[in-house]
């Protein structure tokens, strides 16, 4: 499958992130002809990935034939993800008041992915879906800081 090249502004960004492939993948499709509207698209699809994949882990922790230390680890994911959709939240309001805020919660976002990681491997189960999921909060994150870094963050 050929992927439609970036525009030079996804481009720039998504060469500074952890993965170019999947950065551009995230937000190659935004239509932004500046930096703070692609820091506003890039964070509304980090708020929207981050809220589908707690709810997604939120059913995972109510499958009651798992074992209760997984229950409890997905529990935990998911206020670890409440917390990040809320920082994504925060760093979309404050593009326009307080971009080094802004660009504060864009990283720290990452940190509840970074904390149900934790939870999982104390359980010592493997749940690839969730570990997937958890790679693209850290993502996002990483686009958000790198964006907003670049707007004088």
């Amino acid at each position: 499958m050929i992927l439609d090249s970036p525009s030079k502004l996804v481009d720039g960004v998504c060469k500074k992130t952890l993965n170019y492939a999947d950065c551009v993948s995230a937000i190659g499709s935004a239509s932004a002809s500046d930096l703070k509207t692609l820091a506003r698209v890039s964070l509304e699809r980090a708020v929207s990935n981050t809220t589908n994949s707690k709810d997604y882990i939120d059913k995972l922790a109510k499958d009651k034939s798992r074992a209760p230390a997984l229950i409890r680890a997905l529990k935990e994911c998911v206020s670890d993800y409440e917390s990040s959709a809320a920082s994504f939240k925060s760093a979309k309001m404050e593009l326009d008041e307080d971009i080094s805020s802004a660009n504060y919660d864009a990283k720290v976002a990452g940190d509840g992915a970074d904390s149900c990681d934790t939870s999982l491997k104390a359980t010592k189960k493997d749940v690839p879906s969730v570990k997937a999921r958890n790679y693209f909060v850290k993502l996002y994150s990483n686009i958000g800081f790198v964006i907003t870094e670049q707007l004088g963050g």
